[in-house]
Parts: structure tokens; C-alpha cells; sequence
């Protein structure tokens, strides 16, 4: 079953980052009346940041872009992954306070940047709330647009996609579906086409030679007017990212354990 004509009346798509919207919404990109992107420039590359602005130059639906160009904090990988720790904001940044206070206020630039656009809304799709292959950005997203759809009458849509990384947070964010997905098909030549904007411009982020599935599923977010049911059946996605969970739960050596074993190094080389 494809998604009804209703929930393209007055839709919004908010994503986070350029390139997001053709990697996470390939089967309904066109649909859109209006896409918000939230964060522009990188902040670990001013060279990327760049290349984004060249690419939404290029994109072929730029017309419908808005970009807030909201300062964005290094988060990515910083939470305790696979098992984060949830928040009113998204994923803790246990790997480093300092960054976790600035994700704090992020969220909070993020909620005032975007509540005008989901009030205007009838429908508003999204990241998923465990950020598809496991981004603390694109929980946040979630997090912050489901609260204010939540306030307003809007309905709120995520897709399907997950990972190694992000499947355990997935397990834990959903305790019941509505009783009906949406299955939409992906013309994965006009996914290519999309793409080619941020790949010309060195500003794909994403696999080098990702192939689209061959159909997208939706859901309509169960705190959005919808009685969940515990046991739909929601197909998914499954994408394989580089992660370790045995690396990743390891404590980083100390300061004296790292230098003690460059020295070595050096002396057996």
C-alpha cells in the first residue's frame, strides 16, 4: 500500500544535513512542497560546507530548499553507540562535555528555526528517532520535530532505514506501530541524478557507490493522533556501516598508556 494523497497536503520534509534528503526520501523527493535542510557548514570542514552551498546551487529541486544554516556541533560518533543514552534533546555526547553542552543548545536554536515551518504544516516527514544509520543530528532532528508536531496538528512521517550501529536504539524507540505502512518504489536513476549535484561538487557524504533499495516504507509516527498496535509488521532498510560495538564500549588508554606505547613503537621500528 503507497502512501495515501493526503499526507502530501501541505508535507515538509526537515532533514538535517545536505544530501540527506536524497539518501533517507529517494521515493518521495518530489513530493515535497517545501524541504528544510537545518545544518549547512561542517563543523570539522569548512571545505565541505563549501561544496554543500556549490551543491544546492545545483540541486534539481532547489527551488523548494530552505536552508537555515544553523551552527552545527561536532556530534557524530560521540554518543555511547550501540546503547546511547536518551535525552529531552536527542543522544547524550558522553565522549565529551563540552560538546554535549553545546548539542544542548542546538537543539534549542533548532527548535526555534524550525516550529514556524511544522505550524504551517499538515504533514511533516523526518529522520527516524533512532537517526537511520545512527547520526546524534539526526535524532535531535526527530526529537525536536516530533515535539512540535506534537503541539500542532500536523502528522508526522519517518521512514525505515537502520543500521549495525543504530538497530539496538531502534528496538528501543518503538513500542508499537499504527496498523498500516506505506511501501512507495525508488527510481533509483532519478535518485542518481539528485545525487549528482553533491557528487560533482565533492560534497557526498555518503557511500561512493551506494545503490538505492528498490522501495522506501513509512510510517506515521504513533504520538502523531494514531493508536499504535504492537504487532504491525514494518519492513526495514538494513544498511551495514563500519562499527565495532566491542571498539566502541573500550576505554580510550590514558594519556600515559599512549605515549608509553608510541615510545615502543618507535623503539622497534
Amino acid at each position: 500500500m503507497q502512501l495515501p494523497s493526503h499526507a502530501f497536503d501541505k508535507s515538509l520534509l526537515i532533514v538535517a544535513h545536505p544530501d540527506d534528503e536524497i539518501l533517507w526520501f529517494s521515493s518521495i523527493i518530489d513530493r515535497f512542497d517545501e524541504i528544510v535542510i537545518c545544518y549547512m557548514d561542517a563543523g570539522h570542514s569548512e571545505e565541505l560546507g563549501a561544496a554543500r552551498r556549490k551543491s544546492l546551487r545545483d540541486h534539481a529541486l532547489r527551488d523548494r530548499i530552505t536552508l537555515l544554516d544553523l551552527a552545527q556541533s561536532k556530534s557524530h560518533n560521540m554518543s555511547q553507540w550501540p546503547h546511547p543514552e536518551e535525552t529531552e534533546y536527542g543522544l547524550k555526547l558522553t565522549k565529551n562535555a563540552d560538546l554535549d553542552r553545546l548539542h544542548i543548545e542546538q537543539a534549542r536554536r533548532l527548535q526555534d528555526a524550525v516550529e514556524p515551518y511544522v505550524a504551517a504544516a499538515s504533514n511533516v516527514f523526518t529522520h527516524n528517532p533512532w537517526g537511520e544509520y545512527g547520526h546524534e543530528d539526526h535524532v535531535q532532528v526527530h526529537r525536536v520535530v516530533a515535539r512540535l508536531a506534537g503541539e500542532s496538528a500536523a502528522r508526522l512521517w519517518f521512514g525505515n532505514y537502520v543500521s549495525n550501529k543504530s538497530s539496538r536504539l531502534m528496538r528501543r524507540s518503538l513500542e508499537g506501530f499504527p496498523t498500516s505502512y506505506y511501501t512507495m518504489p525508488v527510481n533509483r536513476e532519478h535518485a542518481r541524478r539528485v545525487a549528482s549535484a553533491y557528487v560533482t561538487n565533492g560534497a557526498w557524504t555518503w557511500i561512493d557507490d551506494y545503490q538505492w533499495p528498490a522501495r522506501e516504507c513509512f510510517v506515521q509516527d504513533c504520538n502523531s493522533h494514531v493508536q499504535p498496535r504492537i504487532s504491525a509488521p514494518f519492513p526495514v532498510n538494513y544498511i551495514r556501516v563500519p562499527f565495532d560495538p566491542l571498539m566502541a564500549n573500550r576505554p580510550r588508554p590514558s594519556r600515559a598508556r599512549r605515549l608509553w606505547r608510541d615510545l615502543r613503537k618507535r623503539v622497534s621500528s
